[in-house]
């Protein structure tokens, strides 16, 4: 939703985000525990219990020569949840959140759930910007990124990129595993 208020520049970044974020969770509709976890090859990134925590395999995705293994829904929708939350709190939150704070679901319902929350967090975030603070540099202050050396607008279109190409990672997945035994 957007208002009069909501900077003409950032209302379309919140209507793709919000068309993005409905299509992903409805295409995801029926997902089930097996599927959630199911590894699309011999080696992935997924989420697995060390030491009897979830633990993601990455939780970021650093620049490497070379891609990154595929990954699981759990991966993928934990990725999202996590990386969403943790930069809305360094926008309009405690500043306090870090990679590793979050425990990462390894059940498609509280995957599903821990990605909304974290989802829904940082556009609800985004909302409360203005021009001013779109135009400001570091305004979102992750400190795990370019967040304190770009304008937040900047940030804003990272952000939706990275929503944009995990939803087509996830629906991919989502593929591959109903055509498995085909």
């Amino acid at each position: 939703m957007t208002d009069d208020t909501t900077p003409g520049r950032l209302k379309p970044f919140l209507a793709q985000w919000d068309y993005i974020v409905e299509m992903l969770f409805g295409r995801m509709e029926g997902l089930t525990n097996e599927e959630f976890l199911w590894e699309p090859a011999g080696e992935v990134w997924t989420v697995r219990m060390v030491d009897g925590r979830p633990t993601p395999d990455a939780e970021v995705w650093a620049p490497e020569p070379g891609p990154a293994p595929p990954r699981t829904l759990a991966w993928t929708l934990g990725h999202l949840g996590d990386g969403s939350a943790t930069r809305a709190d360094w926008l309009v939150g405690s500043h306090s959140m870090r990679t590793g704070d979050q425990a990462w679901p390894m059940r498609a319902e509280e995957g599903l759930a821990f990605a909304r929350a974290g989802l829904d967090t940082w556009r609800n975030g985004l909302a409360e910007m203005t021009d001013r603070d779109l135009d400001t540099v570091g305004r979102s202050a992750y400190p795990d990124g370019l967040d304190p050396e770009l304008p937040l607008i900047e940030i804003v279109w990272w952000v939706n990129k990275e929503l944009i190409f995990h939803a087509a990672e996830a629906w991919y997945v989502r593929d591959l595993y109903a055509a498995r035994n085909q």
